[in-house]
Formats: structure tokens, sequence, C-alpha cells
């Protein structure tokens, strides 16, 4: 894991440099409170459940420690045992 101080959707999220078990959908531009990016939403390879999503491009110079890293939200987590 990088960071901690990341904010969903649903609340706090994590930035990691990769994850596993899960499929992306297509890219897309989204505006978030960090400015213009190009992202793709990640889903649990087993059940579908959308998880966070992946920086593909960041348009501002500040962001770009982002591109090609992922973001997990802890509320769409779940333990398993």
């Amino acid at each position: 894991m990088i960071s901690r101080a990341f904010n969903g959707q649903h609340g706090r999220a994590y930035l990691f440099d990769g994850v596993v078990n899960v499929v992306e959908g297509e890219p897309n531009d989204r505006q978030m409170t960090t400015g213009n990016h190009t992202v793709r939403d990640i889903y649990c390879v087993k059940c579908g459940q959308t998880l966070g999503w992946k920086y593909d491009y960041a348009y501002e110079p500040s962001q770009k420690y982002k591109e090609g890293k992922y973001i997990l939200e802890r509320n769409l987590l779940v333990d398993v045992q």
C-alpha cells in the first residue's frame, strides 16, 4: 500500500501499486477533486463487485504519480476468512 490518505465515492480509499483478483473496465475520463483523470473501474474477478479504479492518465502534472496505480475503496471490500 502506498497511501491511506485517499477518499473514494464511498468513504476512505487506499492507493496501491498493484492489486490481484480484479478485472479492469474500459477507460473513461472523470473529473475528480484532484483534476481530470482517465480511469477504469476495477471489479472483483469472482463476484463482479466494483472495488475501485485504476488511474491510466492524469492531466495535471502534480497528479502524474497516480498513473498506473489503483484505488481500493474500503467500504466496498469484504473481509474473507
